[in-house]
C-alpha cells in the first residue's frame, strides 16, 4: 500500500447516473499517479460514527490530478449523504490513491474475469480500460455485473461501445428484478458457464457482501485458489 498522505482536492464536477448513485470528478493540486482499480480514503472530519474516514474506489484511469468516485448513497448512512450534499467547487479532504486490488505488472495468457455488483462496478471500469486499452490485453475477458433493473446499469454505453470493439471483450449484465433481452437471476448461474471446468483465471470480486462470499465459495468448489481470487468488499 502506497504510504497515506491526505490532500485537499476539490469537486471539479459531478454526474447524476440515477437518483442514488453520483459520480464526483475531484481535482488534485498536484499530479496523482495511480493503479487501476485503487481507492480514496475521505475524511469527513466529525461524523455521527466510530471512524470520520470512508473510502471509495477510483472509476477510471485518468491521467494527471483528476479522479472519478462512483458513490451509492446510503440511506441512513453517515457520510454519503454529506457526499451527496456536496457541489462543485467544494473542497474536500482526500488521501492519496491506496490498495493493493490492482492488476498484475504483467499480463499473462489467461481468462481475466470480473464479477460485481452495483458500484463495485467502478474499479473495474478502471482495470477493464486500463487491460483492452493502455496494455493490449488481447486474452479473454469477461465482466458480469449483477443489478436489479435496467436503470442501475452503470456506464452501459461504454461497456456496450468496449464489447464491440474488442471482440475479447465479453460484457454480461445480469438483472434480478427486471425482465428484459438480456441476461436474467443473479451472476452465479452466468459466470459458471465460464469457470466451472477451471480454465486457467485470474477473477476479480468486488460488491455486495453476501455476493462475494456466494462466489467465493463457488470458484474454490471449481478447483480455484486463494491467489486466483482477489476480493474487494464495499458495503
Amino acid at each position: 500500500m502506497n504510504n497515506l498522505e491526505y490532500h485537499k482536492a476539490k469537486i471539479e464536477a459531478i454526474k447524476i447516473h440515477n437518483p442514488t448513485v453520483k459520480s464526483f470528478f475531484i481535482r488534485y493540486d498536484v499530479d496523482m499517479p495511480y493503479q487501476s482499480g485503487q481507492f480514496v480514503i475521505i475524511d469527513f472530519g466529525q461524523l455521527p460514527h466510530q471512524f470520520s474516514t470512508r473510502s471509495y474506489s477510483i472509476a477510471d484511469v485518468h491521467t494527471g490530478s483528476l479522479i472519478e468516485l462512483c458513490v451509492v448513497l446510503k440511506l441512513g448512512g453517515a457520510a454519503t449523504p454529506i457526499l451527496f450534499d456536496q457541489n462543485i467547487g467544494e473542497e474536500l479532504t482526500i488521501s492519496n490513491p491506496q490498495g493493493r486490488f490492482i492488476l498484475p505488472e504483467t499480463i499473462e495468457d489467461k481468462i481475466y474475469g470480473f464479477i460485481c455488483t452495483g458500484t463495485g462496478v467502478a474499479p473495474f471500469r478502471a482495470m477493464i480500460k486500463d487491460l483492452l486499452l493502455i496494455k493490449k490485453c488481447t486474452s479473454p475477458v469477461y465482466l458480469y455485473f449483477g443489478c436489479r433493473t435496467e436503470a442501475d446499469i452503470l456506464y452501459r454505453d461504454e461497456f456496450e461501445s468496449l464489447s464491440r470493439q474488442f471482440p475479447n471483450f465479453k460484457y454480461i449484465p445480469v438483472l434480478s428484478r427486471q425482465n428484459w433481452e438480456g441476461a436474467t437471476g443473479y451472476v452465479h448461474e452466468h459466470y459458471k458457464n465460464v469457470f466451472e471446468q477451471k480454465p486457467n483465471a485470474l477473477i476479480y470480486l468486488c460488491g455486495w457482501t453476501e455476493m462475494i462470499k456466494q462466489t467465493r465459495d463457488n470458484l474454490k468448489g471449481y478447483g480455484y485458489s486463494r491467489t486466483e481470487i482477489k476480493v474487494e468488499f464495499y458495503d
